[in-house]
């Protein structure tokens, strides 16, 4: 005989949602986030320069705010919805001026190629530049697709469809 569970009508039934490409693009942040957290927690515990570690600590912060805000996004908390409106634009913004910084160092793998050209193991040295410079276009092309991608969300989390799936904290 099967277990019978008797519901009391004060409970509400658990949501369930349905799949939802902007959740997908909350947990790809959320995951490069994390990513990014680890580097910069690997650099801050190093043994690297102190100039180094200075310049880790901000973005450490920021990947760990980005965790937190996304994390609250796939629990659908309002506070975290409203949060990551502004959160991704604002992160559009890192983008461009970062990739604009890239473009303008692109030169230096030209420079780098001439000077290894005369030294011993230069075939050795231009396979690294040559890697350095695929991780580099990698980077840009990684950004270019980041930007619209998280103009996408904010716009989407801005929909009142969405919004409405979203519920205000719990006070307990």
């Amino acid at each position: 005989m099967p277990l019978m569970v008797r519901r009391d009508a004060a409970t509400p039934r658990p949501t369930v949602f349905k799949f939802s490409v902007w959740g997908m693009v909350l947990w790809m942040l959320l995951l490069l986030a994390a990513f990014g957290a680890l580097q910069y927690l690997k650099v801050v515990l190093s043994d690297a320069p102190q100039e180094m570690k200075t310049v880790a600590y901000p973005y450490l912060v920021a990947a760990f705010a980005i965790i937190v805000v996304c994390a609250g996004c796939v629990l659908r908390q309002e506070w975290a919805r409203q949060t990551m409106r502004i959160l991704a634009p604002l992160l559009v913004l890192w983008l461009l001026v970062s990739g604009y910084q890239m473009l303008l160092g692109w030169g230096q793998f030209a420079k780098a190629r001439e000077s290894v050209l005369g030294q011993p193991m230069a075939d050795v040295l231009l396979l690294m530049i040559d890697q350095s410079q695929r991780t580099y276009v990698f980077s840009l092309i990684f950004k270019g697709v980041m930007v619209p991608l998280l103009l996408w969300l904010a716009w989407r989390l801005g929909q009142p469809a969405i919004g409405a799936q979203f519920h205000q904290r719990r006070r307990g």
